[in-house]
């Protein structure tokens, strides 16, 4: 079987957050079944230093009145075997960021858009491969199902999977930018694009996917409801036959605690406890804390913005240090300059409980997985979450809200279950986010229960092997439905 994922962002090559992630680790996975996984992806600036091989041949694309010349490059995705054809055109992808620069989203993302997925159709002149399936991630490839329904001569012998990563970030653009995708007229009505007299990128390719999947099961189900929905709960109940929800796993080469150059000292999954106080007394000294290695730390490491939930973090700092005066919490993330200037005041408030690093930093980040003794994610929603999964695979408890990814990934405590591996909290609400996080706090004080918790996180399983599966199933479900015209 021979796949196609087309994404704006494949890790390591070029990311912006965790459907990189996915992307640069999911073929992998799917190599090892057998599958001729390539990846398409465009040439942005961050990844224009590579060291790839410029293809013969020219992709000449007609969008709208305006013609563009691209190029193929072929590189290799990291030490694999797995190829990535790089979409060059310095006009449409030679720039400062994959989405947006600092003035904001570029205003011709449409066309970038239609530009990735209309080439998708001329990779078999370019190279001689052709895709049985061509697999679209998030709303910049959503438009290649349409491109697919629309070329009838590649749809009589390949087919159409979408991921959905993230509902919320959806494509909506005004009606105008739909002539400059080349699709029929008729795909620009409310059985496609359309979507409130606005087009709608993610909409069109759910109406036009074969089968479509997200990114954890309690996700697919979520999206289906008016609460979650984003306004596409409608669309996504009448395509609900064909919609999976598929947990994402992680790398687990990269994350591993026992080979991680980052930590102060490698964590045994078997024997945890040295790893682990090592790693949390260097966290503490380098957050600039008091290294007291018997109050709990609870880690953050996340984009400061609605969806995460943590303003109700920041609202409940004051009462949680009141009631528990030895607990430190570390903070990593950037994003809302309120929230922003909200954690950093309370760092001033409490200098010997919060810590705050606005930013990113992969090596603190992961030291903040290692050191801390609990994770929190208080998300009002997250499609899937690979956070906790990181936490969890360095030795440290998940305390997230019961939604998305992290309701399947995380069983509480308190449910009779005999490996429970975190905690769960349902209300989004400051009230629900306490109580979970006094519960923890009570968890610690009790060694032996805290340790064989730790030990249950650090024998979960987070691999992609199982997802790989899962895909290869819809795969064949998508093919076995081939189309006979």
């Amino acid at each position: 079987m021979k796949v196609l994922f087309v994404s704006p962002e494949v890790g390591p090559i070029v990311r912006a957050g965790g459907l990189g992630d996915v992307v640069g680790a999911l073929p992998l996975a799917l190599g090892q079944l057998g599958i001729d996984v390539r990846v398409l992806c465009p040439l942005h600036r961050e990844c224009a230093d590579l060291n790839a091989e410029t293809l013969p041949g020219s992709i000449k694309l007609k969008l709208g009145s305006t013609r563009f010349a691209c190029r193929l490059q072929e590189s290799k995705l990291g030490n694999s075997n797995i190829t990535v054809y790089l979409l060059e055109n310095k006009f449409l992808f030679d720039r400062p960021g994959i989405y947006a620069d600092e003035n904001g989203d570029y205003q011709d993302n449409p066309l970038r858009c239609f530009a990735l997925c209309n080439a998708a159709m001329w990779l078999e002149k370019i190279t001689g491969w052709s895709p049985d399936i061509f697999h679209s991630h998030d709303w910049m490839a959503a438009s290649l199902p349409a491109y697919l329904n629309a070329d009838r001569s590649v749809k009589k012998k390949s087919r159409s999977v979408l991921t959905i990563h993230n509902l919320e970030h959806q494509g909506v653009f005004d009606e105008k930018f739909f002539s400059s995708s080349g699709l029929p007229t008729a795909f620009a009505g409310i059985e496609g694009f359309n979507h409130y007299n606005s087009i709608n990128l993610l909409k069109g390719g759910i109406q036009h996917a074969d089968k479509i999947t997200t990114v954890s099961p309690t996700y697919s189900e979520e999206i289906r409801t008016q609460h979650y929905g984003q306004g596409l709960e409608k669309c996504l109940q009448y395509r609900g036959a064909d919609l999976i929800g598929i947990l994402n796993g992680i790398d687990e080469n990269s994350w591993n605690p026992e080979t991680d150059p980052a930590l102060e000292e490698k964590i045994s999954p078997t024997e945890p406890e040295y790893g682990k106080n090592a790693n949390k007394i260097a966290l503490l000294k380098e957050m600039r804390l008091p290294d007291e290695v018997e109050s709990p730390v609870f880690g953050v490491v996340s984009r400061l913005y609605h969806q995460k939930g943590l303003d109700l973090l920041a609202d409940s700092l004051p009462e949680l240090i009141s009631h528990s005066p030895g607990s430190k919490y570390l903070i990593l993330g950037s994003g809302d300059v309120e929230e922003e200037k909200k954690f950093q005041a309370l760092a001033d408030q409490f200098p010997q409980n919060i810590s705050v690093f606005i930013g990113f930093d992969d090596g603190l980040a992961r030291r903040i997985f290692a050191g801390a003794d609990f994770f929190l994610m208080p998300s009002r929603f997250e499609p899937c979450g690979l956070a906790q999964q990181y936490a969890m695979r360095y030795g440290t408890i998940p305390v997230v809200r019961k939604t998305g990814g992290l309701a399947d990934t995380v069983t509480d405590l308190n449910n009779n279950h005999l490996s429970p591996n975190g905690f769960l909290f349902v209300e989004s609400t400051c009230e629900s986010l306490i109580n979970v996080i006094h519960r923890a706090i009570e968890l610690y004080r009790k060694p032996d229960l805290f340790k064989k918790i730790r030990q249950n996180c650090l024998n979960s399983s987070c691999s992609w092997d199982l997802a790989a599966k899962k895909y290869l199933e819809v795969y064949d479900w998508a093919l076995k439905e081939k189309s006979s015209v």
